[in-house]
């Protein structure tokens, strides 16, 4: 074989020998570059994968949280429901309280004594007044004609009885038993004997404070008929919502100008104070 066939030959070979090495390199360096492009993938689609079940861990710890803060909202409304509901039953107490304490100290005028004239003095011992007596209703109307008496001196005696019922029949304004209730027995003055008075209401008679609204209720009638049965027997008088049942005899000494208004508490008894000024002409309330 000639020499340039030898030459030609071996720079064949080289030729095919460096074509087989570069394409075995870029076969190697493409598998490489395409290892490491799906392993780059795979990383990044774990790391993706890993973030996203992170932050489903955190959505689960956070909803955990507001879940136990939800029930601890709901056990605070469920305390405020309570405490509430506490309160309003308290405030309602508080206003049954003071509007049973308001009606156990309500004052009804029952009555008015006015002075008509007064003659001779203390000091010689010829006073004497003459005064008027008459009984009213809830309104300060009169339920009779005034009736006109004269003691000797200026203090004066009314003689009653009076039945007192329970609190709690005052306090829930029971129809029959809201408020004491009184009968007028008599006046004197201090110079005369109590059974020597001024008859007022006679014994079996209907009060005047019953007269102008009709017939007087069987238990009226019966309050006034076991008034002394009422007072001697306490069981007897608890069956019956009475808290006490007493004669009173207050006593005021009468000045010249002056009208006095009788009045009796709802849960005690009378009691008797100046007005405030002198009564109207026709003996109409003030």
């Amino acid at each position: 074989m000639s020499k340039p066939v030898e030459t030609l030959n071996a720079v064949s070979t080289f030729l095919g020998t460096s074509l087989a090495i570069v394409i075995v390199g870029l076969l190697t360096l493409g598998g490489w570059y395409g290892y490491r492009t799906l392993n780059n993938d795979r990383i990044e689609r774990e790391q993706r994968e890993q973030e996203i079940e992170n932050h489903k861990a955190k959505i689960a710890a956070l909803s955990k949280d507001l879940t136990a803060r939800d029930e601890q909202i709901g056990e605070l409304n469920g305390e405020i429901d309570v405490l509430n509901e506490d309160i309003a039953e308290k405030e309602e107490e508080i206003r049954r309280l003071d509007t049973a304490i308001r009606l156990l100290k309500v004052d009804r005028r029952v009555a008015r004594v006015e002075v008509l004239s007064q003659t001779g003095s203390a000091g010689e011992g010829d006073l004497a007044t003459e005064f008027s007596f008459v009984e009213i209703d809830g309104n300060g109307k009169p339920l009779e004609e005034p009736r006109v008496f004269s003691v000797k001196g200026d203090l004066i005696y009314l003689d009653a009885w009076v039945v007192k019922f329970s609190d709690e029949l005052v306090e829930v304004g029971d129809p029959l038993r809201a408020a004491s209730v009184c009968l007028f027995r008599r006046v004197f003055g201090e110079a005369q004997q109590p059974k020597d008075g001024f008859v007022l209401d006679k014994d079996g008679a209907q009060p005047a404070a019953y007269r102008s609204g009709g017939d007087v209720s069987d238990f009226e009638r019966e309050i006034w008929t076991r008034f002394w049965e009422y007072a001697n027997n306490p069981e007897t008088a608890r069956e019956a919502g009475i808290r006490a049942a007493h004669g009173e005899a207050p006593s005021i000494r009468l000045q010249p100008g002056k009208s006095y208004k009788v009045q009796l508490r709802s849960s005690g008894g009378l009691t008797i104070v100046p007005e405030d000024r002198p009564p109207k002409k026709g003996g109409d309330a003030m």
